[in-house]
């Protein structure tokens, strides 16, 4: 029987999924950097541990359901459910440098105030 993939392990498999199709696409075997690695790491950790806090979160509601556990369970896993997408967004899936769709809307957004240019 194969053991269930926890949050973390499904995380590095969809990443690396995602720069293998990457890859493919340019005709190329991409790997990750040592530091976009650590990264992926460091999320696959903090998936796993929200996990853990979550089945731990679905017991205390089962059973006592104090608020006090209740809210700084939440509040941890809330935590580390933002630090793991915090670390995959510094990954960069691809060639190239990465684009920041923030500053691409605000460069759109002064090109289209130039006068004669846009709507």
């Amino acid at each position: 029987m194969t053991p269930k993939l926890t949050a973390g392990r499904r995380l590095r498999q969809d990443m690396d999924a995602a720069l293998k199709r990457a890859g493919e696409d340019i005709g190329q075997t991409l790997e990750w950097a040592e530091t976009e690695d650590m990264m992926l790491a460091r999320a696959a950790g903090c998936a796993d541990r929200a996990e853990e806090l979550q089945k731990a979160y679905d017991t205390e509601l089962a059973g006592q359901g104090r608020a006090t556990v209740l809210t700084r369970l939440s509040a941890e896993i809330r935590a580390l459910d933002k630090q793991a997408v915090d670390l995959v967004r510094t990954v960069h899936v691809g060639v190239g440098v990465p684009k920041s769709v923030t500053h691409q809307k605000a460069a759109r957004s002064r090109w289209d105030r130039q006068p004669g240019r846009g709507a």
